[in-house]
């Protein structure tokens, strides 16, 4: 999917995003797990300096000091969200940023819409505006579990997957893997809808147990390395 495409498509839905997302037990659900992993890695008390790339409508640009879409109809509501954040209409493969600006990198749900060779365009740029030692956080489909379920995702929506071995390979010569996190190990969508704020806590320690590579989604803790080989 071309990346011009996919902001095409989050512009027309920027009015009925959350609603449609996230005000449901299952986004609820995601966004949930998806906080409790930002809060181990981000101390947002810190002076660090910390961008979130495709911020969409802010859900998780509290974490951020600066912030960027490529999409002005989702980012307007995220200024309204976040007035205390520097916001910028730009597209994540080329912030405009200096070089060696950024202590944290961030995304959510961005990746995962994307072909390999633009996640690779993304990685770089990240390790530009990163400053040595800084790290880029961002989450994707594991393949994995998708191979064991044979899952085949029709659309561009969601189609891209790394396995972690998959993501060092990605990543050689300019990240070195940290961490990484598991979301959703429970097939929470067959689940009856109200039992599943209870059963939050135990996904995500199922999730980021010794079976965390087969949950739905992983999350990659990078850290830059001093040169790209």
């Amino acid at each position: 999917m071309a990346y011009n495409q996919v902001v095409d498509y989050y512009n027309r839905i920027a009015p009925t995003y959350d609603e449609s997302r996230f005000s449901n037990s299952y986004g609820r659900f995601i966004d949930v797990q998806e906080r409790r992993i930002l809060d181990t890695l981000i101390d947002t008390g810190s002076d660090e300096q910390r961008l979130e790339l495709a911020c969409g409508t802010g859900r998780l640009t509290g974490y951020a000091t600066h912030a960027l879409d490529a999409s002005d109809e989702m980012m307007t509501r995220a200024r309204q969200r976040h007035p205390e954040v520097e916001f910028r209409l730009a597209s994540a493969t080329d912030t405009g940023y200096a070089d060696g600006f950024f202590d944290v990198v961030y995304c959510f749900h961005l990746m995962m819409h994307l072909d390999m060779p633009t996640i690779g365009l993304i990685v770089d740029e990240a390790w530009r505006v990163l400053k040595s030692g800084g790290r880029l956080i961002f989450d994707i489909p594991s393949s994995l579990r998708r191979r064991l379920l044979r899952h085949n995702q029709a659309t561009w929506h969601g189609a891209a997957q790394l396995s972690t071995s998959e993501l060092k390979s990605l990543a050689s010569g300019k990240f070195a893997l940290r961490r990484s996190f598991g979301v959703a190990m429970l097939p929470i969508h067959k689940i009856p809808e109200s039992w599943r704020p209870r059963l939050t806590s135990f996904d995500y320690a199922l999730a980021n147990s010794f079976m965390r590579e087969y949950s739905s989604y992983l999350v990659f803790e990078l850290v830059k390395t001093e040169a790209i080989n």
